[in-house]
């Protein structure tokens, strides 16, 4: 007689699909926060040295900045970045990001 047990260690895997869920997440937060910078138009420089990136808990992340100004910029006041900064900056990391995505 042959006998096959076959068991899963439901602990091990979610652990190991937790940490790839939180690295992709801090990835992703990284491109878009490093983009965002990026697209932030320059005049004193204060607008893009304010920009921070926080983690808020497990696979959360955050990206602000304090400016009063930043919503008029992000709006397309600035001619440097006429269309904002986060959308183009979404869009960008979206783009990079594709073959990430499941169907």
């Amino acid at each position: 007689m042959l006998k096959v047990n076959v068991s899963f260690n439901s602990t091990k895997a979610t652990a190991g699909l937790k940490n790839s869920i939180d690295q992709i997440v801090r990835s992703i937060t990284t491109d878009l926060f490093d983009s965002i910078k990026k697209i932030t138009p320059v005049r004193s420089g204060r607008a893009k040295r304010s920009w921070r990136m926080d983690k808020k808990s497990n696979s959360s992340y955050q990206v602000r900045n304090k400016q009063p100004y930043i919503e008029r910029l992000d709006a397309g006041y600035s001619k440097q970045a006429p269309n904002g900064m986060t959308r183009p900056a979404i869009r960008e990391v979206l783009s990079k990001n594709r073959s990430r995505r499941t169907r």
